[in-house]
């Protein structure tokens, strides 16, 4: 019997990332809950940007939102 696998087959992981202030990273977060994009739960709280940290051109002040996503791929526009 195979293994059990939580992939799904033709799916793909799409990473969105939103940085900025934190009034601005909640304003484009709650614009795509509008739009019926993704739901105001599913993205992470907001990590505080070290300056030296992590490789992003964080600026004092700004934070980091995170959204993973699985996506829909045609298997047959591989072929």
């Amino acid at each position: 019997m195979p293994p059990l696998t939580c992939e799904l087959p033709h799916r793909r992981r799409l990473r969105h990332c939103i940085i900025g202030l934190p009034e601005d990273a909640q304003l484009a977060i709650d614009r795509l809950h509008l739009l019926r994009y993704a739901e105001r739960f599913e993205w992470t709280h907001a990590l505080d940007l070290l300056p030296n940290g992590i490789v992003l051109d964080g600026r004092p002040g700004e934070v980091l939102r995170y959204l993973h996503r699985e996506i829909r791929s045609n298997p047959s526009a591989n072929e």
